[in-house]
């Protein structure tokens, strides 16, 4: 079936990726209706042949669509998604979904009342990068992974926050904006309960909101997880690391997704006596090594893997076909904002967050 969009704001992200995505012929979605106070973006939305409204009420009075998307600046998302939800439409918001974790809920309690499907723009679980690490555990040739790092550090950034993302009122920063898409994917990753949440976030050039954030969880099994993003850091570090009892991964965002796995192909280690100084007293070595022949790397992918942002869309059609389970789901989004939420408060405090 096609899917009918109205979109609830027409701005950068609206006009351009979701309006393009919905373009695609391989995309069961049609665009027909815009809302939007901007007149700037009504006639861009009538010169591209859609039917623009500048009040709320008619736009959803007109049934021109099916589903919504809410692409407004964030404290706008929960009140116009739950809007669309009560007026009988299907609704996607941008992320991150809402201001709080209890906004998300009432989102999803109006559209369990109404019958419909709510979900949010987390995209970025198809990202080729991390696509590539979850076919590199995939394989089990890193063992049991203890430990995972996911940042962003942007090169050519210079700490400027740019519009309304850089005011806390429109729910502004780094963190929501980028880090929100990284927990995301963590979480999509990892799905044992989180234990504890530590967390510095704050301005470095931006002034009233973040640019700059660490995050470390803990999780039920004692893994644990550090997510960072940084709008200055002229010298990028690995965009994903993973490290396992059995081997290592490593991707480099920066140079266009590469990477490389190295394991240990058999438990055998280099057990040769340790050399000890002529005294007898001190030893030179302070740990057993793998022995060389049992090591191997490979450069990843290991086998293609495409990147194709509208899967999402492709899987929340396929949802309402009733032909496959919605991938981002209400309690996923909520759970990952909950974690989110956490790690503000810890940078508040100065303290590990227990959850």
């Amino acid at each position: 079936m096609n899917y009918r969009i109205g979109y609830i704001g027409f701005g950068g992200m609206a006009s351009g990726y979701h309006y393009d995505t919905a373009m695609r012929e391989d995309v069961p979605f049609t665009p027909t209706a815009v809302f939007d106070l901007r007149e700037s973006q009504r006639t861009l939305a009538e010169s591209r042949g859609l039917k623009a409204f500048d009040n709320l009420g008619e736009f959803l009075d007109s049934r021109l669509f099916d589903f919504v998307v809410v692409a407004t600046p964030n404290q706008y998302h929960c009140p116009m998604v739950c809007a669309a939800l009560d007026a009988g439409y299907h609704a996607m918001s941008e992320k991150p979904a809402a201001m709080s974790s209890a906004e998300i809920e009432q989102m999803t309690a109006h559209a369990k009342a109404a019958g419909k499907l709510f979900t949010v723009h987390h995209n970025r679980r198809w990202d080729r990068d991390f696509l590539m690490l979850k076919q590199a555990i995939e394989t089990g040739r890193l063992g049991n992974i203890y430990a995972y790092e996911n940042r962003i550090h942007s090169a050519n950034g210079n700490g400027q926050m740019l519009g309304w993302r850089k005011y806390t009122d429109h729910g502004g920063g780094m963190f929501l904006d980028w880090g929100i898409h990284m927990m995301d994917q963590m979480l999509a990753l990892i799905k044992e309960p989180v234990k504890s949440v530590f967390a510095d976030i704050r301005p470095i050039r931006s002034g009233e909101v973040d640019d700059y954030a660490k995050v470390l969880i803990r999780f039920a099994s004692g893994v644990t997880a550090q997510v960072e993003v940084s709008t200055f850091n002229p010298l990028c570090l690995p965009k994903w690391c993973a490290f396992g009892d059995r081997g290592s991964v490593i991707i480099d965002e920066c140079c266009g997704n590469s990477g490389k796995m190295r394991w240990v192909e058999t438990a055998h280690t280099d057990d040769r006596e340790n050399i000890v100084y002529p005294e007898g007293t001190v030893s030179t070595r302070t740990m057993g090594f793998y022995a060389v022949d049992t090591v191997e790397e490979a450069a990843l992918p290991l086998s293609p893997v495409p990147q194709d942002w509208a899967a999402l869309y492709k899987n929340v059609a396929g949802a309402l076909d009733g032909t496959e389970a919605l991938e981002v789901t209400p309690e996923s989004v909520l759970r990952c904002f909950r974690v989110v939420e956490a790690a503000f408060r810890s940078a508040e405090t100065g303290t590990s967050v227990e959850m």
